[in-house]
């Protein structure tokens, strides 16, 4: 198989690239600055350009079965709008359309259209984690993409994101009965079944450890 990875340069994404390329798969990753990519294999093309660019997308989408979506802000961003995620899933879809590429695999949060439950929007989301919320706006423009969209998609919804080795994943359906954290190999692991596997397929687990 082979993968596009968007975000491959990030935490998760980098767990993705790797598990792909000990899976045998071939992985393409764009990317603005390639010097943060230092891994070579033989089965790993890096290609420098905007993951929010149609044009670079569809080069980048040559021959691909699959794209895994990790882009993100990084961090707690600035607070303020953001629609860097939404923006890229635009011109991804466009560019997925037109090069026939069906499937992808997005990373989105739990807090996404309510997913989360009563005490994670009431209390932790609005008090806590204020931050978070113009994150979340933004997964919830992006998912509105995908749902729109004639792709084969897999919007995983996660909470904080840690540190550590793979864990024993939980998901939820609903996004209501899910744990505070996972660790960034365990949702790497998660979305790379993704892009074979059909239990999920056009719908929004939320998965934790």
């Amino acid at each position: 198989m082979k993968i596009l990875v968007l975000g491959g340069t990030g935490l998760t994404g980098g767990f993705v690239v790797d598990l792909a390329l000990k899976r045998g798969d071939q992985v393409v990753v764009l990317t603005r600055d390639v010097s943060k990519l230092s891994l070579q294999h033989r089965n790993l093309e890096i290609i420098e350009g905007n993951a929010g660019s149609q044009e670079d997308l569809e080069k980048a989408l040559r021959s691909v079965d699959a794209v895994i979506h990790c882009l993100g802000i990084g961090g707690k961003g600035q607070g303020s709008i953001t629609k860097v995620v939404s923006e890229s899933v635009t011109a991804v879809l466009a560019a997925m359309k037109n090069t026939g590429v069906k499937r992808i695999v997005c990373m989105s949060n739990v807090g996404a259209e309510g997913s989360g439950g009563w005490f994670y929007n009431r209390v932790v989301l609005p008090v806590f984690l204020r931050w978070l919320k113009p994150i979340i706006q933004d997964k919830n423009r992006m998912e509105s993409l995908l749902k729109a969209s004639d792709s084969d998609w897999i919007s995983v919804r996660l909470p904080n994101i840690v540190s550590g080795p793979p864990r024993q994943v939980r998901i939820s359906g609903d996004g209501k009965r899910v744990g505070i954290s996972i660790t960034a190999e365990s949702v790497a692991t998660f979305l790379l079944q993704q892009t074979t596997d059909n239990s999920w397929l056009r719908k929004t687990p939320s998965i934790s450890n």
